[in-house]
């Protein structure tokens, strides 16, 4: 215990010189820690592990930089599009709203697989060691998973 509470005070200071915000930081490490916790079985020798939580903290963390600016992004691109169009302003306001209703209706499961792919950008590769299974499975899984939340956003 001793051991992890060393390697998360470092990836704590290594988080904070990404994202430079104190919540966000520990969002990071907490991200970082799932990871690692889901492999704890196959990585034993300590030394390893603090080597794999420095890279994993660090893509975590440059992860969230990226998806903050990509947010920021959005909003300033459906500030334009939207702006002074009531009627576009609705339809933008519903579709967000179907998506988060077709994201909450998937299951945990499905929610993984899209968070690994989509936010994490992880690849199948990656995603198919993190769960133990073949990559082709993990396209499967992926696809049917989308096509299940296109037909809940379009309310099938």
């Amino acid at each position: 215990i001793a051991g992890v509470e060393k390697m998360r005070g470092d990836m704590l200071r290594q988080a904070m010189h990404y994202l430079d915000n104190l919540d966000d930081a520990e969002d990071a490490v907490q991200d970082t820690l799932v990871k690692l916790w889901m492999l704890r079985d196959r990585i034993t020798d300590l030394n390893k592990m603090r080597n794999l939580s420095s890279v994993v903290c660090k893509n975590v963390s440059l992860n969230m930089l990226r998806d903050k600016k990509e947010q920021v992004q959005v909003d300033e691109n459906l500030s334009l599009t939207t702006a002074g169009n009531p009627q576009k302003e609705l339809e933008e306001k519903e579709n967000h709203e179907r998506l988060i209703q077709g994201i909450a209706a998937l299951t945990e499961k499905q929610r993984t697989l899209i968070r690994m792919r989509n936010v994490e950008n992880l690849s199948y590769v990656e995603i198919a060691h993190v769960l133990g299974t073949t990559e082709s499975s993990v396209r499967g899984m992926i696809s049917k998973t989308r096509a299940q939340l296109m037909a809940q956003m379009k309310g099938e």
